[in-house]
């Protein structure tokens, strides 16, 4: 009943035409942040919205082209079909969000970041793909179709890949930390710079890839073992086809409590074989 009370009082404030326009923003940014789960109108062009948080709300097929959205925050909404089409997006979070059909053409998106969104085929072949997967946390990219994909810098940390095809992507310097690659194709990928500290690529294909100077194993600054050692997690590789494939430069990479930068060095044999539990028969393999 209330959903429906403040629906029906954004339909109308939005169809009055003679309001002043500061006034009719004030109002309408009033309703919309004191409404959660609501569906919204389909015609939000040029609204300042920004610095909102819009929680459970129905985008569906709205258009917010032209609007002031820096700031604003979108939690478990629906974006399916909606136009962001010239919007200024500015470091807007999307967590949890549907993107189907969802447009940013010409959107300014310096600073946008997608936490766990579910992203279909469509959105990754469109022009929003790349914005998208730019910094997709946690996002849901499951059999998806990426190859050949200029992928170079992507943040898709926690993300799943599972079964995904990314045979011959360029993911240089991707970071690739905690994926979830199981049964994914990466053959031929350019992996060299990637970050795939605690990646999973169980019975992934990497048949051609480069390996390169990738980080592949870290040690971790929070855990210790039994003997009070940090505790080294790397890439699992287990049941992995390594052949032909050129580990040499692979890195073992360390961030200092409080330091920004890193120490790596190479990563050896024996730390890919007991924590990536790699088979490197046929690898060419550090020492």
């Amino acid at each position: 009943m209330i959903r429906s009370f403040a629906f029906a009082a954004l339909v109308l404030l939005v169809a009055v035409p003679s309001a002043p326009v500061n006034a009719d923003d004030d109002s309408m940014r009033g309703l919309i942040g004191s409404c959660v789960g609501c569906r919204m109108p389909k015609d939000l062009h040029g609204r300042d919205l920004h610095g909102l948080h819009f929680v459970g709300a129905d985008f569906r097929d709205v258009d917010l082209s032209g609007a002031n959205l820096r700031d604003t925050e979108f939690t478990g909404a629906n974006l399916d079909g909606t136009r962001f089409d010239g919007a200024d997006l500015r470091n807007a979070h999307f967590i949890g969000v549907h993107l189907r059909r969802t447009s940013f053409a010409r959107a300014n998106t310096d600073g946008v970041t997608f936490v766990g969104a579910s992203v279909s085929q469509g959105d990754i072949d469109g022009p929003a793909g790349r914005i998208i997967l730019r910094d997709c946390t946690g996002c849901s990219l499951k059999g998806l179709d990426l190859h050949d994909a200029d992928l170079r810098g992507v943040k898709l940390v926690g993300a799943s890949l599972s079964d995904a095809k990314l045979a011959g992507a360029r993911l240089n310097d991707a970071h690739l930390v905690g994926v979830s690659a199981h049964d994914a194709d990466l053959s031929r990928t350019d992996l060299r710079g990637a970050n795939l500290v605690g990646a999973s690529l169980r019975n992934a294909r990497l048949a051609g890839a480069t390996i390169g100077d990738a980080v592949l194993c870290t040690q971790n600054q929070g855990y210790r073992d039994g003997d009070g050692d940090r505790r080294t997690v790397c890439t699992d590789l287990r049941g992995v086809d390594l052949h032909g494939l050129d580990f040499r430069a692979a890195r073992f990479c360390v961030h200092e409590a409080r330091d920004a930068n890193r120490t790596c060095r190479t990563v050896t044999r024996q730390e890919l074989i007991d924590y990536g539990h790699a088979d490197l028969t046929g690898a060419q393999a550090p020492a």
